[in-house]
């Protein structure tokens, strides 16, 4: 979808637009949130809160320089990181406190107990990589970033993109099957 229209309306004051970036935007932010082992209503938190943000510093953002996406996630990010890092959070939550997706109610009753044992294996082992495995990991696969978008977001280079990426899957890998062995 070709922003520049939004982005020229926006720019002249009109402030209606913006809920069309929000439309784009919050779908694929709660994602990526989720996938940093944020709660669902954290995730809505931190996305609002890098909404009126990125409102806020809209002057501040050049096309040119990046695309707004990535701005935006890069605003999330930061966020995160710092709601993660803040002495008064306490990372402990259940396995239901995960936000694992809800399986589908197509699914038979076996499936979606299945799916659901499966959504909060992978939320458990998300939630003991470092946040930068996980930052990495959710705009690698989550958000389809490419490395080099990847690697302007995490103020890094390719090559430690890379790394990261390869032992964030090696790490997560370990982790679901050291606890499918546990449960065996």
């Amino acid at each position: 979808m070709d922003l520049k229209p939004i982005f020229a309306a926006l720019r002249a004051g009109d402030r209606r637009p913006y809920a069309e970036l929000i439309r784009l935007y919050q779908g694929p932010l709660f994602g990526f949130l989720g996938r940093m082992g944020f709660a669902q209503a954290q995730a809505e938190e931190i996305a609002q809160e890098a909404f009126l943000r990125a409102w806020q510093n809209f002057h501040q953002f050049d096309p040119r320089r990046a695309q707004f996406v990535t701005w935006l996630f890069a605003i999330a990010r930061n966020l995160a990181l710092t709601e993660l890092s803040s002495a008064a959070r306490r990372y402990e939550q259940s396995a239901e406190d995960g936000a694992p997706e809800q399986p589908s109610a197509d699914l038979e009753p076996h499936q979606r107990l299945e799916a659901a044992q499966q959504s909060a294996l992978l939320q458990r082992a998300l939630r003991q990589l470092s946040m930068n495995e996980r930052s990495t990991l959710g705009l690698a696969y989550v958000q389809e970033l490419d490395l080099a978008s990847i690697a302007r977001l995490e103020h890094c280079s390719l090559g430690a993109v890379k790394t990261r990426l390869h032992r964030a899957k090696l790490r997560l890998r370990e982790l679901i099957e050291h606890d499918l062995g546990e449960r065996s």
